[in-house]
Order: C-alpha cells, then structure tokens, then sequence
C-alpha cells in the first residue's frame, strides 16, 4: 500500500519563494508535468530542476550542491545522504520505475545478433545496473564488446534514437515526443529478471516550499502523473 505522508505544514510566504529539485534522469519526462500540477495550486513557489544520473546528483549534495528535494532512481542513494546527515528527512519509495528494451533491429528472444547495445552507466545510474542484472541472466555472448555506456537513462535514451542498434531504458522516456510514436518497438522487461527500481526521495533543505513539494509527490494528483508516465506507484 502506498504510504501516507502527514506533515505539518506552516503557512507558506505571501512572496515568491523558488526551490531546486534535483532529479534523476528518468525523471526528466514526468517531471515537467509534476511541476505543473504542483504550480497551479501554489503559484508563488518557482521550481528549478537540475536533471542528472543519480549518483552524480548524490555527490553533487555530498560537495554542497544548494539542491532542496532529491529524486533519486534508487533508494540507495538517498538512504546514504540520509545516514550521513546530508538530508532531513528518512527516505521514502515514491515510485517504482520500469526497465524496458528498446529496437528496431530485434526483441529480447534475439538480442545477441545486435552489435551495440546502450545503457546507463552502471555505476552511477540505478537504470543501468538494473539493465546489467538482465544482461547477465540472458547469457549473451561477448556482451562486453557490445555495450555502449550512457552517462546517464536520458543519454542512453538518445542513444537508444542514434548510435545504438538497441538499448535498456526506462519506461517513462516512451511517453517523450521523440518515442512515443515508436512505442511498437518497445518490449517489456520481467521484472524478476533485475531488483525492483524504488525510486526514493529525500528532502535536502528544510524549507515550507520545499515541504509542500515533498508533500504534494505522495498527492492523487501526482500518483496519477507518475502512473500516466510508466511508473508503478503504491497505494
């Protein structure tokens, strides 16, 4: 069930009041529209965004990145911030995300005829080392050759377009403009084949806008947005 978030909230300023939300790369098509829901019911909060892997985001606040709300792909990442005093709040699942295959050339049956194939880095971007789990469950033979590496899921969503014969992407970059009318050539992932993707949040900076921020993530409204983008979310 998906939890609940109470949080008791101050009346928020009469004045303009902006906040930085950094987020993962998969987030970089859902995010948008969050922030459009988010802003007409508070039209006095301006919301920045700087769009990252998750783990160059996470040292990015460990070196004193002036970020409020971190998005992470993984939980990981903001359980660390959290352990080592760098965010205010206990980190929380707000979404799960989806990987899915994506090729013009082949499915997941005959993959290994491709030459190249994308993902995010691994060691950064929780996408990436969900698509290497898959990888090595499917055997495929001198797959190391193959693997072109994507600095983060935007970057190998590009690649995905150019570059690449195929490539492990989230699902929400199939409701960008430039996949959505290629969705055909998208084949789901069984999730037993990699851990679940939870993707967790954290509050950086304890402010009333970003509180409101926070809260409105765990809103109908915003379960609704991520569900409509490819995310599972929790009831």
């Amino acid at each position: 069930m998906r939890k609940v978030v109470v949080f008791v909230l101050f009346g928020l300023f009469a004045f303009a009041k902006s906040i930085t939300v950094a987020a993962a790369a998969n987030m970089s098509f859902a995010l948008p529209k969050l922030i459009e829901s988010f802003t007409q019911s508070n039209p006095q909060i301006e919301v920045k965004t700087t769009i990252a892997s998750s783990g160059k985001l996470a040292l990015q606040i460990m070196r004193g990145a002036a970020y409020d709300i971190f998005l992470s792909a993984d939980i990981g990442y903001p359980k660390k911030l959290y352990e080592k005093g760098f965010a205010v709040t206990r980190p929380l699942v707000y979404a799960k995300g989806k990987l899915v295959f994506f090729s013009k050339s082949a499915n997941l049956d005959n993959i290994a005829k491709l030459s190249s194939i994308a993902i995010a880095n691994p060691k950064t971007a929780p996408y990436g080392k969900a698509a290497m789990e898959v990888l090595q469950k499917l055997h495929i033979p001198n797959i190391e050759k193959k693997l072109l590496f994507g600095e983060s899921i935007a970057q190998t969503t590009t690649y995905a377009l150019h570059g690449a014969q195929g490539a492990f992407i989230a699902a929400s970059a199939l409701y960008s403009k430039s996949l959505k009318p290629l969705q055909r050539f998208a084949y789901p992932i069984n999730p037993k084949l990699y851990t679940p993707i939870k993707q967790g949040v954290v509050l950086i900076h304890n402010s009333d806008a970003a509180r409101a921020f926070f809260v409105f993530l765990f809103s109908k409204e915003a379960a609704k947005i991520l569900e409509d983008y490819g995310y599972s979310v929790q009831d």
